[in-house]
């Protein structure tokens, strides 16, 4: 019995010697689990419940190396960022052309109405709430940006994200501009989309509106307005793949300052 004791307790100790005694003897399962695998990450929710165990683990030891999080992680983050981009960006770039584009000009050309400016103020703001949510979610997962392992896991988030909004916005642009050439010098291309939204006209609504109307709203509104809109739209995804970044450098100058004030302060006593 003795023997046994002896024996458990010596196990005790070398466990303890492996480093996991800062947390009591209870390890959070990633340090316990093989440093080949890892939960492979399917949403930015996942992504979030793994920065938020890294971020307590970080807290609770300083001798963890950042390549804890390894190359394969990085890659993993990175495409989690890069899907969820290209899906905001996919929202976004629907929503603006039909919201700030086809709807005001449709309502004026063919019905005879005028867009108020507090209508084009709401959707301007409808256009832009997808990104300002998911952007403001980002922002908030910076929120864990202190130790090595968390930056590490942010950075590959957000470069991803950021790369999305970038390509998808410059090709949007690029592919507007040939568009807006292209049905400018090829009328068959707005006439066979005249005939396909008159036919989505007549069956959605009792308007008796022809395709040569259609034709002419699109020659005289619709792809001028886009040719100037997607400008707008490369410099507004722009900002919002840089806003991320921006934030998450503030809030590193702001801790960093309130850490000197405190330590000058502890200096002085």
């Amino acid at each position: 019995m003795d023997n046994q004791r002896d024996t458990n307790h010596r196990d005790s100790i070398e466990t303890r010697n492996q480093g996991t005694d800062r947390w009591g003897g209870y390890a959070p399962k990633e340090l316990t689990e093989s440093f080949g695998e890892f939960p492979r990450i399917r949403g930015m929710f996942s992504v979030l419940s793994e920065i938020q165990r890294y971020y307590v683990i970080e807290e609770r030891s300083d001798s963890l190396p950042k390549e804890y999080f390894t190359m394969e992680q990085i890659v993993e983050y990175f495409k989690v960022g890069f899907k969820n981009g290209l899906f905001e960006s996919l929202i976004f770039l629907t929503l603006v052309p039909f919201l700030q584009v086809i709807y005001p000009s449709f309502k004026y050309y063919f019905l005879n109405e005028q867009v108020s400016e507090s209508e084009i103020l709401f959707f301007k703001t409808l256009s832009y709430v997808p990104l300002v949510l998911s952007t403001a979610f980002v922002i908030y997962i910076g929120k864990y940006y202190s130790g090595d392992i968390t930056r590490r896991c942010i950075f590959a988030l957000m470069n991803g994200r950021s790369i999305a909004f970038v390509l998808k916005g410059v090709l949007f642009y690029f592919l507007l501009q040939w568009f807006a050439d292209y049905s400018l010098k090829n009328p068959n291309i707005l006439y066979g989309l005249a005939d396909y939204s008159s036919w989505l006209i007549w069956i959605f609504s009792d308007l008796n509106i022809s395709q040569e109307q259609i034709y002419i709203y699109y020659y005289s509104y619709v792809v001028p307005s886009l040719r100037h809109i997607s400008l707008s739209i490369v410099l507004i995804m722009g900002l919002f793949a840089l806003l991320p970044f921006l934030a998450i450098f503030f809030k590193s100058y702001v801790r960093r300052v309130n850490k000197q004030i405190i330590k000058e302060r502890y200096d002085d006593i």
